[in-house]
């Protein structure tokens, strides 16, 4: 059973130069608002905060995100230039697809805007969030991923969820995993490529083409998911032939038959 404390993942990360400072955790209400706390601070670029538990984890849209033993929980820092603002769900969502696939050998979707999917099941979660330190903007990306967690344990996601090694038969390497998700999303940051970028994450959205019903603060809009701008922003085509842009920060979706 892999451990998760601070030895183990820095020894995990031993040869990673991006990341400059790590802090482990082996419980925490959310890994999110600790690295927002040090993003205030002025912490350096690329510090993770990473948990072998959250006790107040939540997803997108304030919505709790369960994070029991066996999770893998970990939020990055970044003070990212304004061009690459609006890539970074999809570099997380690649990132987390890649290190999966690497790690446990299955085959990984995405759902717009920030579910990874293995089949109809959610395995994975992302959650981006900015704020200002008074000097300079900085970005938190939250990841959470259910490893080595027997979601029928837990009736109230069961039917949604799922983890890698209920998928792949066998428990799965939580630091391998960390490992190769934090290689990934250096690579996909730093060798930034919007185009390249853009294309292999729209590849691998289960979401385009589907009827779908996007609920706004404004009301409901249903149709079809025909594309994706390079900005992230769904278009929906509703019935009547008209074009609607979804901002995925205030809008809950879903597929419809």
């Amino acid at each position: 059973m892999t451990i998760i404390n601070q030895r183990n993942v820095e020894r995990a990360l031993a040869d990673c130069r991006w990341v400059k400072r790590i802090l482990t955790y082996e419980s925490i209400g959310s890994t999110m608002d600790k690295a927002r706390e040090l993003g205030s601070e002025g912490s350096p670029e690329a510090t993770i905060v990473v948990a072998a538990q959250q006790t107040e984890g939540r997803g997108r849209l304030s919505r709790p995100w369960l994070s029991p033993d066996g999770s893998l929980s970990f939020s990055i820092l970044l003070y990212p230039p304004p061009e690459k603002l609006v890539s970074l769900t999809m570099m997380a969502g690649l990132a987390v697809a890649r290190a999966v696939e690497a790690t446990a050998s299955l085959k990984v979707d995405l759902k717009w805007p920030n579910d990874i999917l293995i089949g109809d099941k959610k395995v994975a979660g992302i959650l981006v969030e900015s704020g200002f330190n008074g000097q300079r903007q900085y970005v938190v990306i939250g990841i959470g991923v259910n490893v080595n967690l027997d979601s029928a344990r837990y009736s109230e996601i069961a039917h949604i969820a799922t983890s890698l090694s209920l998928e792949s038969g066998d428990e799965v390497d939580i630091l391998r995993l960390l490992r190769e998700l934090i290689f990934g999303l250096e690579t996909l940051y730093t060798d930034f490529d919007a185009a390249g970028l853009y294309n292999a994450w729209r590849g691998r959205l289960t979401t385009l083409g589907c009827r779908v019903r996007a609920v706004t603060g404004d009301g409901t809009i249903d149709g079809v998911a025909e594309d994706v701008a390079d900005d992230g922003t769904l278009i929906i085509r509703t019935d009547d032939g008209h074009s609607h842009t979804i901002i995925a920060g205030d809008v809950m979706l879903r597929h419809v038959a």
